[in-house]
Parts: C-alpha cells; structure tokens; sequence
C-alpha cells in the first residue's frame, strides 16, 4: 500500500511540475509574442532619458534632498547612487 501512496504522490507531483512549467511556458510565450521585455525596456529608457533622477526611480524617499554640487552627473556616478540606494533598500529585508 506504501508503494502505491508514494506512486500516486509521485504521478501527482509530476503533474503539478507538468502543469506549472507548462503555465511558465504559455507566459514566456506571450511575452516574447507580445515583446513585452522590449517595451519595458523602452519605457524605462525613455523614463530616465527625460526624468534623469533616482525619485524616477523609486530610490529616493520625497523629502529626501539630492545633493547638487553643480557638475554633471556621470553614467559611473549615477550607477554607484543606484548601486548604494539599492543596497540601503534590500538591506531593510
């Protein structure tokens, strides 16, 4: 009888992965169908290009005051402010 329990615990846990991976597939269909990776990636481009800040972001809290030492913020500068604020938010889980 335990060998028919765990037959049948097995057959059903293959089904469960059958059926998840085949979910997982029907949406990685859909959203190289539909190129949702590439408008996402258009819209995040085209948000920072004319929004250029970490607030467009979601990494700056709104009273939080960016300090502006009156030169331009490099691509290396603005990756190391990601990089930090990111660390700060993750290091709160």
């Amino acid at each position: 009888m335990a060998v028919t329990l765990r037959g049948r615990l097995a057959t059903s846990q293959f089904g469960a992965m059958e059926a998840k991976s085949s979910r997982e597939l029907q949406a990685r269909n859909y959203l190289e169908k539909h190129r949702i990776m590439e408008l996402l990636t258009y819209l995040t481009s085209a948000l920072l290009f004319s929004r250029p800040a970490l607030k467009t972001l979601g990494l700056c809290t709104a009273d939080e005051v960016l300090k502006d030492d009156g030169h331009g913020i490099t691509c290396e500068k603005f990756m190391l402010e990601v990089n930090k604020k990111t660390q700060e938010i993750w290091s709160a889980f």
